[in-house]
C-alpha cells in the first residue's frame, strides 16, 4: 500500500510538472549601435510565438529590454530606432531655443571652455553627461512611471549597472526604469555615470555584459541569447580613440560572456562584423542583420514555443506615449531642493508652466531642457510618483557642473575690419548675489578692445545688468578731391580713428528665452580723428571731433533663430527707441536744443525651402529727429557682424563708406546646404540713405549689390569667403572664427 502511494504520488508530481507552462527568458548582450541588432532577433522571438517571461540585459541590451518589458512592440521599438537619431540624442546638444537669452547675446562667440573649481581645472566625466539620452528615455517609459518593481512590468525585467566605486556587479530591477536603463547603458568615456540609490552606476558591461544566469536564476527553464559583441580588433585596426576604448573593455568582457554562454539554451549571434559602437546610421542593416542571424534557428524557436503551452502574450502598448505627451498630467508637489547654482522659484521659472499645477509631458520637458541649458548643471535627475491624494509627485534632482562658478572662455576670429583677433573671457556666477553672471572679455589684436556684461537675474523681480564695452577702430575714408593741407602736402585718403567707449545700466521689464523688453540708460564718448590732416604749421588737426552723450532707450529684442550662424529657420527682430542729449561736446556748444531721437528697427527672418535651401529676409529702417547725434549716425559698409551703434554691414562696400541720418535697407538671401558643413549663399542688396533734414534718396541713389559667399561651419565658428559686386565698385572679404 505504501508502495502504491508512492507511485501515485511521484504519477501526480510529474503529471502537474508537465502541466506548468515553460518559462522562457531572454537574455541581451551589450554593443551600443550594435544592439540595435537585438530589436531584428526579438521580431523572430514574436513570430515563432515565443512568450518572453523574463528579460535581462546589459548597456544597449538592457535599453532596448527594458523598452521591450515596458510594453513596447517589436514594430514599434523599430519605428523609434529608425525615426530617431540615436547619434544626436547621445551628444547632448542643447536646442537654441531653451538657451537663456543673455547667453544669445553675449555667449555664442567662444570656440574653447576650462572651468575651474577651487582654482583646479574641472574636466568632464565623459564626452557626454547624458541628459538628453534620460530625457529619450523617461518619455519612452512614462506610461509605467507608477511601477518601482520591474517584476510587475508588463514583462518582467532588470539590467546590470557596475558600481564605480567599488568595481561590483548592481542589478537594477527597482526604482526608475528609465534612470536605471540610462545607468546601464553610461559606456565608459562616452556617457557620464549616474547616481542610483547613492551608488554612482557606470556601464554594465564593464563587469558582466551578458547576464545569462542572472536570467537563468529567476526561474527560466529556458534561456535564450542575444549577443552581438565584437571579436577584438587587429592591431591595424586600432586606428580610432573610439576602437581603442572598446578594445579596452572588451579583454575581459568577452572572457565573461564565454563563461556565461553555458547558461544559454539557445545562442544566436547577429553578423555585425565592421559595426562600432556609434554605428548608429546604420539601423535599417543592423536590424536586418539580428533578423537573419535568428531566422537560422526557427525550427528552435517554433518548438520551445510549442514546448511553453504558452499563456497570452503580454499586452502591449496601444498608444504611443510620444503621441499623448501632450496631454496634461496633474503635478500636486514637486520636491526639489536648492542648488548653490539657482534659487527654488528660479527654478521652477524655467518651466513654461507653472508648477505644481497641470503641465503637459511635452511642456515638462521644456522646462528641463530650459534648466540644462543654464549650463550649471551637468545632469537633471527626475521622476514620478503617484501623489496620496491625486495627481503626480515630481522629484527633481539637480547635480551642479563642477567648475559651474569660473570659467575661461576663448575665441579667435579674423576680419577686414577688426583684422587679427584673439579674445579671453572670464565667466563668474553668483558674484556678490545669487543668480548673476558676470562676463568680461579681453580681445588683444590689431585693435585693442574689452566688453563687460554684469546681470542679475531675479526669481521675482525684473532681471537688471550694467555693460561697460570699449571699441578702437580704423576708417578709411575717400576723398571725391584731393585736398591741399598747406606745406605742398595734398591728401584724398584719409584714415580715420575711432573711439567708443561706452556705460549702460538696463533693466529687463520682461523676458524670457526668446527675448528682452527693457529701457537702459547710457554714457557714451565717441571720438573720430586722423593724423593726416594737421596743421604743418601748429600741429593742430583739422579732424578731432570728440564728445560725451548721454541716451535713455527703450529696447525689444527677439531671437528664435535655431543657430546663430547659417540660420536655417527663425526670426531676429530688434527694436530701439532712442533719446540723446550731448553733454560734452564742441559740435553743439552753440545750439540751445540739442536733443536727438533715433528710432532703430533691425529684422532677419530665415524659412527653410525644400531640405537643402534657405531664404532669408533682411529688412532694417532708421529714422532720425532734432539733432543727429554722430555715434548714432548710420554708416554702411563691409559683411562684419559685430559692428556697433549704427553701423551696418552692406556687401559691395568697404567698412563705413557711406553714411546718413536715416536708412532703408532690404536684402534678399538664399542659402544652399551642400553637404555636411559646407554651404553656398547668394543674396542682393538694397539700400537708401539721407539726412535728417533731407529726403530719401532718388531711386537713381539707391545702393545696390549682388553678393556670393562659401562657407563652412567649424569648431571655431565660420569660415567664409565673400565676393560683392555694388554700384559703387567690388569688394572681396574673408572672415575666420566666431564674431566678437
Amino acid at each position: 500500500m505504501k508502495k502504491l502511494s508512492c507511485i501515485l504520488f511521484l504519477f501526480l508530481s510529474f503529471q502537474l510538472a508537465a502541466q506548468q507552462p515553460l518559462r522562457v527568458g531572454v537574455v541581451l548582450s551589450g554593443g551600443g549601435a550594435k544592439g540595435v541588432a537585438h530589436v531584428g532577433a526579438l521580431r523572430v522571438l514574436e513570430e515563432a510565438g515565443i512568450r518572453i517571461d523574463y528579460i535581462g540585459g546589459t548597456s544597449m541590451g538592457g535599453i532596448i529590454g527594458g523598452l521591450y518589458a515596458a510594453g513596447w512592440s517589436v514594430d514599434q521599438l523599430d519605428s523609434i530606432l529608425r525615426t530617431n537619431d540615436l547619434a544626436v540624442v547621445l551628444q547632448d546638444e542643447v536646442l537654441r531655443r531653451y538657451q537663456p537669452f543673455f547667453g544669445k547675446q553675449y555667449g555664442e562667440k567662444y570656440a574653447f571652455r576650462l572651468s575651474f573649481k577651487d582654482f583646479k581645472l574641472a574636466l568632464p566625466s565623459a564626452l557626454s553627461e547624458g541628459q538628453q539620452a534620460f530625457d529619450f528615455m523617461s518619455a519612452l517609459t512614462r506610461h509605467v512611471y507608477q511601477i518601482t518593481d520591474f517584476s510587475q512590468l508588463p514583462t518582467p525585467f532588470f539590467c546590470v549597472g557596475t558600481d564605480v566605486s567599488t568595481g561590483e556587479q548592481v542589478v537594477l530591477e527597482r526604482g526608475c526604469l528609465a534612470q536605471a536603463m540610462r545607468a546601464s547603458g553610461s559606456f565608459p568615456g562616452l556617457l557620464a555615470p549616474v547616481e542610483v540609490d547613492g551608488r554612482l552606476i557606470t556601464d554594465g558591461g564593464v563587469v558582466n555584459d551578458f547576464p545569462a544566469r542572472e536570467v537563468r536564476e529567476k526561474g527560466m527553464d529556458i534561456v535564450i541569447g542575444i549577443n552581438v559583441e565584437s571579436k577584438l580588433y587587429g592591431k591595424d585596426e586600432l586606428l580610432s580613440m573610439e576602437k581603442i576604448i572598446e578594445q579596452i573593455g572588451s579583454y575581459q568582457m568577452i572572457a565573461r560572456s564565454r563563461e556565461q554562454t553555458e547558461y544559454c539554451d539557445l545562442l544566436i549571434l547577429p553578423d555585425i562584423e565592421g559595426y562600432s559602437v556609434t554605428s548608429f546610421e546604420d539601423v535599417d542593416t543592423l536590424i536586418a542583420r539580428g533578423d537573419q542571424a535568428a531566422r537560422q534557428y526557427w525550427d528552435q524557436l517554433t518548438g520551445i514555443a510549442r514546448r511553453q503551452q504558452a499563456l497570452p502574450q503580454p499586452v502591449r502598448i496601444a498608444v504611443d506615449p510620444l503621441a499623448t505627451a501632450v496631454e496634461p498630467m496633474q503635478i500636486s508637489s514637486v520636491q526639489l531642493a536648492e542648488t548653490p547654482a539657482m534659487k527654488y522659484r528660479t527654478m521652477l521659472r524655467k518651466f513654461p508652466e507653472p508648477l505644481p499645477g497641470p503641465i503637459t509631458f511635452e511642456k515638462f520637458r521644456e522646462g528641463i531642457a530650459a534648466l540644462y541649458a543654464t549650463d550649471n548643471f551637468r545632469y537633471i535627475d527626475y521622476h514620478f510618483e503617484p501623489a496620496p491624494d491625486s495627481g503626480q509627485t515630481l522629484f527633481l534632482k539637480l547635480y551642479t557642473k563642477p567648475g559651474y562658478e569660473s570659467s575661461l572662455r576663448m575665441g579667435l576670429h579674423y576680419d577686414q575690419v577688426y583684422k587679427s583677433s584673439l579674445l579671453l573671457n572670464g565667466t563668474f556666477r553668483n558674484l556678490l548675489f545669487e543668480g548673476t553672471i558676470l562676463s568680461v572679455d579681453c580681445i588683444v589684436g590689431d585693435k585693442l578692445r574689452y566688453n563687460l556684461h554684469y546681470f542679475v537675474e531675479n526669481s521675482k523681480w525684473p532681471g537688471f545688468g550694467i555693460n561697460s564695452r570699449l571699441n578702437l577702430v580704423d576708417l578709411p575714408v575717400d576723398l571725391p578731391v584731393q585736398i591741399d593741407i598747406g606745406g605742398n602736402i595734398s591728401v584724398q585718403n584719409l584714415l580715420f580713428k575711432l573711439a567708443d567707449f561706452t556705460q549702460e545700466a538696463y533693466v529687463n521689464l520682461a523676458s524670457n528665452n526668446q527675448f528682452a523688453l527693457g529701457l537702459a540708460a547710457e554714457v557714451k564718448f565717441f571720438k573720430t580723428s586722423t593724423d593726416q590732416a594737421v596743421n604743418y604749421l601748429t600741429e593742430e588737426k583739422y579732424i578731432d571731433e570728440k564728445g560725451w552723450y548721454a541716451s535713455g532707450k527703450f529696447f525689444f529684442r527677439f531671437d528664435s533663430r535655431d543657430r546663430i550662424f547659417f540660420t536655417r529657420r527663425g526670426l531676429l527682430a530688434g527694436l530701439t527707441l532712442r533719446a540723446t542729449q550731448p553733454i560734452q561736446s564742441l559740435k553743439y556748444e552753440d545750439q540751445t536744443d540739442k536733443l536727438g531721437w533715433n528710432f532703430d528697427l533691425r529684422t532677419e527672418l530665415s524659412r527653410p525651402i525644400g531640405s537643402h535651401l534657405v531664404a532669408r529676409l533682411n529688412l532694417d529702417a532708421g529714422n532720425t529727429r532734432g539733432v543727429s547725434a554722430p555715434p548714432f549716425r548710420y554708416f554702411l559698409g563691409s559683411i562684419n557682424r559685430n559692428l556697433i551703434n549704427n553701423f551696418r554691414a552692406f556687401p559691395g562696400l568697404p567698412f563705413a563708406k557711406v553714411s546718413g541720418d536715416n536708412l532703408l535697407k532690404t536684402s534678399l538671401t538664399l542659402q544652399y546646404h551642400l553637404f555636411k558643413s559646407h554651404f553656398l549663399s547668394i543674396g542682393g542688396h538694397l539700400a537708401s540713405l539721407s539726412d535728417s533734414q533731407t529726403p530719401f534718396s532718388r531711386s537713381a541713389d539707391i545702393l545696390r549689390s549682388l553678393s556670393i559667399s562659401y562657407g563652412i561651419d567649424t569648431f571655431l565658428g565660420p569660415v567664409e569667403v565673400t565676393y560683392a559686386y555694388s554700384n559703387m565698385g567690388g569688394e572681396l572679404y574673408f572672415n575666420v572664427g566666431f564674431w566678437f
